[in-house]
């Protein structure tokens, strides 16, 4: 939450002093990091194949989510549940409850990505939360849940209060499953609003509702398109018209701002209240708006609306400024949402620290929220064992020296250079200069362990196979391990093993990283000859048993060359 959407290039960059993050340089090295987001992306990608050698290959236990979840959310369902206990545990919330979606950065084709109408989301994930209203804890969050797309199981069924197929109804019973029958007040926008809500919300769960709606699902049929038709009320003028149901407690009123505003109600009474709500007027010459504030008439309705709605879009916009950084379009929703649920998670902790604070601390300063983040992740990053073996590097000084040709800013500076200027005077150097970064990565090593397994199991006798390994680009790093190679031994000015294609197999899976050895033929003098590091390796570490002496007189030539 530190970096807000800076990759880790950055974040490491001794370059520009406005990517850098110290903190971060000085807790861990790159490639450290690069592992922990990695499995952070890993995690969210196991494989069903890979049940059955679950327990050989993890440490922790499997986690299995409960048979009646929805499809999308056996990944990430039970952090989600997880959160939303724990968030409604630590507060009692005032009357005025405010349910709205947000967005979840992400591709477009996928099925998440498509919100439910009448307003789709389609450029990420649809997040639908509830929050508090109003009070010191204005915007907390207390419920959060992900539209799992067209086949989501929890809402494409036949809900029991209604005909047809309500999605938004049946978002709303297990969303409001903890407020109803409780006095609460629900303000939402026209996403969720209509006639079979306002009712069942009424009369099944006890909760008051208000909300903009759309004109064909306010049960008023045509009513309120005739009459804006006819001109019975102009926009601008800031007049109401109020159709109010026969026998049930719905009120849908049509406001004339400086567009339709249509709002539907359960609970209101048909009052228009006086010179009580703030609006800019529209000049109807010119068709710009006048500077100043004037006091206006509105349905009772829509001014509750307009004092409640907006808390929540300014609480989220305050907390999306410090969203984790997650952009990847390798890997499922699950890493980017459990990085959305850390963030309301903090979002939440400070709502409740700015309240406590204030209350036993009356005359002193609230901590901003900006630098309360920066204190909470460099605590985090300063717990367990100490990662770095070297200094971590202070990035480059705002003002740049350019009085002596010396200064290095700018440039990479090899781990064995003399000239180590962005060395940390405090930090402890002991071990290697430099850690070194493996060269396969943790799926990678994964599925080789795995097929290297039943390999074994089929193949009794199969131990430390040279096999060819891939090697993209003539310059690629594949050069032999064995440190009697005989490419050491060729009469170059610079002394270094041949390069092989060929890798241990064993070796690889016990190392972490390709094991090259050469296994093929060289050109010695013009003739060619076999070059067979991996067996006097293996001979050395006593892998192997000695070559039969016409093996080695067959390959004497590569035996002088080795020794």
């Amino acid at each position: 939450m530190l970096t807000g959407s800076r990759s880790i290039n950055q974040i490491f960059c001794t370059r520009e002093i406005f990517n850098a993050v110290p903190p971060i340089q000085e807790s861990m090295p790159k490639n450290a990091l690069e592992d922990m987001t990695s499995c952070l992306h890993y995690s969210d990608d196991w494989d069903p194949m890979g049940d059955l050698d679950w327990d050989e290959v993890y440490d922790d236990p499997k986690v299995i989510a409960p048979p009646h979840t929805a499809r999308h959310r056996v990944k990430h369902g039970i952090l989600e549940d997880c959160y939303i206990q724990r968030w409604q545990y630590c507060v009692n919330p005032s009357r005025w409850i405010t349910t709205d979606e947000s967005r979840i950065a992400g591709w477009y084709h996928s099925c998440m990505t498509i919100g439910p109408d009448p307003k789709p989301i389609r450029t990420g994930a649809t997040l639908h939360t509830v929050c508090i209203t109003q009070g010191p804890l204005s915007s907390y969050k207390l419920y959060a849940r992900v539209y799992g797309g067209k086949d989501d199981e929890d809402m494409n069924v036949h809900h029991r209060h209604t005909v047809k197929r309500a999605k938004m109804v049946s978002l709303y019973d297990f969303m409001l499953e903890s407020f109803k029958h409780k006095g609460h007040c629900v303000v939402m926008d026209s996403a969720y609003m209509s006639d079979a809500m306002a009712q069942i919300g009424r009369n099944h769960w006890g909760i008051n509702m208000v909300g903009t709606c759309q004109s064909d699902r306010t049960g008023a049929g045509k009513l309120g398109k005739a009459a804006v038709k006819a001109k019975e009320v102009v926009i601008g003028s800031h007049e109401s018209l109020m159709y109010q149901h026969n026998t049930k407690p719905l009120l849908y009123t049509v406001w004339g701002d400086n567009n339709f505003v249509k709002t539907l109600s359960n609970f209101h009474s048909p009052v228009v209240v006086r010179g009580e709500m703030k609006r800019k007027k529209r000049n109807r010459s010119t068709k710009r708006r006048d500077r100043e504030f004037t006091d206006v008439d509105c349905p009772i309705q829509q001014k509750d609306y307009c004092e409640t709605y907006h808390l929540i879009d300014k609480g989220n916009g305050a907390e999306a400024k410090y969203d984790l950084s997650t952009e990847s379009h390798l890997h499922g929703w699950s890493p980017k949402l459990a990085a959305r649920y850390f963030n309301m998670n903090i979002n939440n902790a400070y709502k409740i620290h700015c309240y406590l604070f204030k209350k036993h601390h009356p005359t002193k300063v609230v901590m901003p929220l900006e630098e309360c983040i920066h204190n909470l992740i460099h605590s985090l990053l300063q717990r367990g064992d100490t990662m770095r073996k070297r200094g971590g590097g202070a990035p480059p000084k705002a003002i740049k020296d350019i009085t002596t040709s010396s200064s290095v800013d700018g440039r990479k500076v090899r781990s064995d250079s003399v000239r180590q200027p962005f060395t940390s005077p405090t930090a402890t150097v002991t071990g290697t200069p430099q850690t070194p970064v493996s060269g396969l990565d943790r799926r990678t090593l994964q599925y080789r362990q795995v097929a290297f397994k039943r390999r074994k199991e089929s193949q009794p006798g199969r131990s430390h196979i040279s096999i060819p390994v891939v090697v993209k680009g003539n310059r690629a790093t594949s050069y032999c391990n064995y440190h009697n190679c005989p490419g050491k031994n060729t009469g170059a000015k610079r002394k270094k093993p041949y390069k092989s294609k060929y890798a241990c197999e064993e070796c690889s899976l016990e190392k972490g990283d390709d094991f090259w050895l050469c296994n093929s033929t060289k050109k010695l003098n013009g003739n060619l000859v076999v070059v067979d590091c991996h067996r006097a390796y293996h001979v050395q570490k006593k892998l192997y048993t000695a070559p039969s002496p016409v093996s080695t007189a067959e390959s004497s030539i590569i035996s002088e060359l080795t020794e």
